[in-house]
């Protein structure tokens, strides 16, 4: 059972989802996940479903909000492009290749990367919710 998926319109569960939203694109995942579970925690000593890993899979997987889902994804490119960079080039017997379809699928990575930089999440759904929800004010509660 995941607390912030069965808290989430619950105060406490609001303002944890708010501080998550603010900072997905600022604070690495595991860092967030650290945070908030020990936030919970000592809220809320006897909380089930608060534990890092839950945590770390809400934000990853149970979350819909547009910037966490681009936060999400853009940190999986640029894991993979990571990857990817370390076999653009292959050397067999002091001879130096560029691998093709690597360096191909490489550049349409980095292409994506770029694209989810520019994204405006402002008008997608879920973005305003916080506007709806304080009566068209932003606060920073977390």
């Amino acid at each position: 059972m995941c607390w912030l998926c069965t808290y989430q319109g619950e105060p406490l569960g609001k303002k944890v989802n708010h501080f998550i939203v603010r900072h997905i694109g600022v604070i690495d995942i595991q860092c967030i996940s650290v945070q908030v579970s020990d936030f919970l925690l000592l809220q809320q000593p006897n909380a089930q479903g608060a534990t890092r890993e839950i945590v770390f899979e809400h934000i990853s997987k149970h979350m819909l909000h547009p910037r966490v889902r681009i936060a999400v994804m853009l940190r999986q490119l640029l894991d993979f492009s990571s990857i990817l960079q370390n076999t653009l080039i292959a050397q067999e017997d002091n001879i130096c290749t560029v691998e093709k379809c690597n360096t191909e699928l490489y550049l349409k990575v980095i292409n994506q990367i770029m694209q989810l930089y520019r994204a405006d999440t402002q008008g997608m759904l879920f973005a305003d919710d916080e506007k709806a929800d304080q009566g068209g004010a932003r606060r920073d509660d977390a």
